[in-house]
């Protein structure tokens, strides 16, 4: 304090002034410039907020009160609620994957009605990738990734335009074991058989068939003999 009182009036306020600015700076450093940064974090993302309300457009109020919309949508869950214990029921009467029984009852029921079996065997359908169904749709855009082939294949739900052949293929939503049989009978017989599929305690669908009348003609008295190729969804 003697050395300070010592010192002249002039350096005596240029001390204060230095301890001042130093003070003011320290301040600054520590707490000043931090809020103000926060304090333009907070501008730029209120001036960006109001950008976005600016260019969001309110959507027009529906023409249906809310009540006649919750009637719809009562109606909606209705209607998907049918669907569903349809479904359940279909699903209830598909037969396990490659059974036997089935394919003896079918060979059973051939026999009764005195058709004969010339060809019975297992086929399926070419599984479309997602990129095929994409091109076909005309909807894929150039230059985009594709997904791994396996993932691609899983579960495919194809368009009405394929065939049931298609639709029933391996890894579609719809795959059930397709079996192709060739029969020799006559028109009646053969009908009947087909309306009898329906009896069976599986479900039993014909996706195709094709009728040919045999080759051979027939003796007087006696009907045509036909030739019908079924492909049968069991």
């Amino acid at each position: 304090m003697n050395k300070l009182a010592k010192l002249k009036q002039s350096e005596q306020i240029l001390i204060a002034i230095t301890l001042f600015v130093i003070i003011i700076g320290a301040y600054s450093i520590l707490r000043f410039v931090p809020k103000y940064q926060d304090i333009s974090a907070q501008e730029r993302s209120a001036a960006k907020t109001e950008r976005k309300l600016l260019k969001a457009r309110i959507p027009n109020e529906p023409d249906q009160d809310a009540q006649q919309l919750l009637s719809q949508l009562d109606d909606q869950e209705q209607a998907m609620a049918l669907i569903s214990d349809m479904a359940e029921s279909v699903q209830q009467r598909l037969a396990p994957l490659d059974s036997q029984e089935l394919k003896v009852l079918i060979s059973q029921l051939a026999r009764d009605l005195k058709v004969r079996i010339t060809s019975n065997e297992r086929i399926e359908g070419k599984t479309p990738t997602l990129k095929m169904v994409a091109q076909k749709k005309r909807k894929k855009k150039k230059n985009k990734k594709t997904a791994n082939v396996n993932e691609e294949n899983k579960n495919i739900a194809l368009p009405a335009s394929y065939s049931w052949l298609d639709r029933m293929a391996p890894n579609t939503l719809y795959h059930r074991p397709l079996q192709r049989i060739e029969l020799i009978g006559q028109y009646r017989s053969i009908r009947e058989f087909i309306q009898e599929l329906d009896n069976i305690p599986w479900q039993v669908t014909v996706i195709r068939m094709k009728i040919e009348k045999q080759s051979i003609t027939p003796l007087r008295g006696y009907a045509q003999a036909l030739k019908a190729e079924l492909v049968l969804a069991l």
